[in-house]
């Protein structure tokens, strides 16, 4: 039944686009109905929960794309997209120290927001994330570190040993 589901839900796509063009008049909306094609073969996935914070990506965009194209609720419609580090959030049950830092900062903007009713140059915050980030919860393997002895060893096994084994043959 899945693998019918996937094989029909081009034509649906193509049906909603059509009657939501031809009806409603609104062809940008009807664009967004080909979105379906990928959307069926994630959700009829065996373990779609799972799956659930690699797919929020995708989610978010589809639902921004038919508030704005559909409704033109273009700006409330950016909210959806927090929802991407709340449902990781939920699924994986643990908070780290740089997920709180990320929805710390988050809070503050949307906060100031709504109080002050300036969004567009305190967007500048999220650039906090990555510093405090950094600085305070760097992760592991982010930095390339070099030994002398490991340097001395690859150019020994590079150069001098494969040098080596040229002259012999």
């Amino acid at each position: 039944m899945r693998r019918r589901i996937i094989a029909v839900t081009p034509l649906v796509s193509l049906l909603l686009f059509l009657f939501s063009g031809l009806y409603f008049e609104n062809w940008p909306l009807g664009w967004t109905f080909f979105l379906l094609i990928p959307l069926s073969l994630i959700l009829l996935n065996r373990h779609p929960i799972k799956k659930l914070p690699e797919m929020m990506p995708f989610f978010s965009l589809l639902v921004f794309l038919w508030l704005g194209f559909g409704f033109d609720l273009w700006h409330p419609g950016w909210l959806v997209f927090f929802s991407i580090p709340l449902v990781d959030m939920i699924i994986e049950r643990k908070i780290s120290p740089r997920k709180l830092v990320a929805l710390f900062v988050t809070a503050a903007y949307v906060t100031y927001g709504l109080i002050e009713h300036e969004w567009h140059p305190t967007w500048i915050v999220f650039l906090l994330i990555p510093i405090i980030n950094t600085i305070f919860f760097p992760q592991k393997n982010s930095f390339v570190t070099f030994n002398g002895n490991d340097i001395k060893a690859k150019f020994r096994d590079i150069i001098i040993e494969h040098e080596h084994v040229d002259k012999e043959e």
